[in-house]
């Protein structure tokens, strides 16, 4: 699971966590607010209909049609009234209610206003019928006591708290999402950083020195870790150009005792001898070359450097084009049309180039055709191949070595090619393909 994942299932399972915690004696409250909401109801409407009985104006056809139109408007409360004769008007009661009016209201209990004419009506009384709340009042009238009962069902209180339970189930959706996005937008912020410095760390390894990670970060972690690794970017860089210093510093040195050499070689007499050695002061003499221009290499291009193959090969082609149309020569390129990246130097890759091409046309009659493809390969990790083909006559086993040759040259061409793919970290290959001398270098990708 990733670090964004562990974050989003954080965040979301904390807010899920506090949200159960309180669902649970919210769940009961409300349960218990829907049964008194429902209890209230029922005793407002009995109370109601006790008042307007207790008035003693209304005839028993007013009433029925009063209590039709009550239980018609109300969504609490069924009411019900039994009058002193035993008639019932009004809703059907569950089993269990009262079905005669057989009690006077209790004067202890009496509610009373003399003053407006009004005649006593009781204090409600609660009972449990059919899984319900029954409320009854007793008024008092001029024709015997009058009961009237208003009846809530538990089902009705049950589907009230569901409905309240389902809203706060939506917003407590919704706040599950709200937290979700917020734990998103940090941990994409957070990732965001930790993967830039992941990659200033990856191209530091690869040897590009100017690498450094952004230190305007949100958590103070991922800055200390930022700093931390641009301050070891600059300390690598110091120590690598102090290195090359000393090598170039150690190579200048060597070429004092190397023209004593070569002069003391110089005044000996002619002689086949004489002559190896005049080589190998040479060749002596190219390396230290080599190592001074490696050592003096930019910084930019750090401990592996990297350049585009697309746009050297294709300056290289059109440098020696005229040289090979003087030639008769037919010169065929074939490049991407974007830019590949391989861990070669600009210079390196040049001098490749340009020793397989003067190569070609060295070893070669005129006008024989020479063709150049460089093709970045498939895959992540494929190397990056450039060939250089001829129709002469091949190269000779061992040729690829320095200062093998066949041909009156020194033999250097391949094997500075050869070198340039190896630093790179591929290789050279040699062949014959289809009547065609094969030189192909494979090129690490940067």
């Amino acid at each position: 699971m990733s670090l964004r994942q562990r974050i989003l299932t954080l965040a979301v399972g904390a807010a899920a966590s506090v949200m159960v915690l309180f669902a649970i004696p919210l769940w009961l409250l409300l349960d218990r607010s829907a049964a008194e909401e429902n209890r209230e109801g029922a005793v407002a409407a009995a109370r109601g209909v006790a008042d307007y009985v207790s008035a003693g104006t209304a005839q028993p056809q007013t009433l029925e049609a009063y209590v039709d139109r009550l239980n018609a408007r109300s969504e609490r409360a069924r009411v019900a009234v039994l009058l002193p004769d035993g008639t019932r008007l009004g809703a059907d009661l569950p089993a269990g209610a009262p079905h005669e009016s057989d009690q006077r209201v209790p004067e202890e209990h009496a509610d009373t206003d003399d003053d407006n004419g009004l005649m006593p009506v009781s204090e409600p009384e609660f009972h449990e019928v059919g899984g319900g709340q029954l409320v009854s009042v007793r008024a008092t009238t001029s024709d015997g006591p009058v009961v009237v009962l208003a009846y809530s069902s538990a089902e009705e209180e049950r589907s009230r708290a569901v409905d309240r339970i389902l809203w706060l189930g939506v917003a407590a959706a919704v706040l599950l999402l709200f937290a979700a996005a917020a734990a998103e937008v940090v941990s994409r912020r957070l990732v965001r950083d930790l993967d830039e410095t992941a990659a200033a760390a990856d191209r530091l390894g690869e040897g590009d020195l100017s690498a450094r990670a952004p230190e305007d970060r949100v958590a103070s972690e991922v800055r200390r870790v930022s700093a931390a690794l641009n301050r070891l970017a600059g300390r690598i860089g110091d120590l690598l150009a102090a290195e090359r210093e000393t090598v170039a510093d150690l190579s200048h040195r060597l070429r004092t005792p190397l023209t004593a050499v070569r002069l003391d070689v110089e005044a000996l007499p002619p002689s086949e001898r004489t002559d190896e050695l005049e080589l190998h002061l040479d060749q002596l003499e190219r390396t230290l070359t080599a190592v001074i221009r490696a050592a003096r290499r930019p910084e930019r291009e750090g401990v592996r450097p990297r350049s585009d193959a697309t746009e050297v090969v294709r300056e290289q082609v059109d440098f020696w084009r005229p040289l090979a149309e003087d030639q008769g020569r037919t010169v065929t390129l074939a490049l991407p049309d974007h830019p590949v990246q391989v861990h070669c130097s600009a210079d390196d890759l040049r001098a490749a180039v340009d020793a397989l091409l003067e190569n070609s046309m060295a070893h070669t009659p005129e006008g024989v055709s020479i063709s150049v493809l460089l093709d970045e390969g498939s895959g992540r990790g494929a190397p990056v191949r450039l060939e250089v083909r001829d129709q002469g006559p091949g190269i000779p086993d061992g040729a690829v070595h320095r200062g093998r040759s066949d041909r009156g040259s020194t033999g250097l061409g391949l094997d500075i090619a050869r070198a340039c793919a190896e630093a790179s970290g591929g290789s050279l290959e040699v062949g014959r393909e289809d009547g065609w001398t094969v030189v192909r270098l494979l090129l690490g990708r940067s």
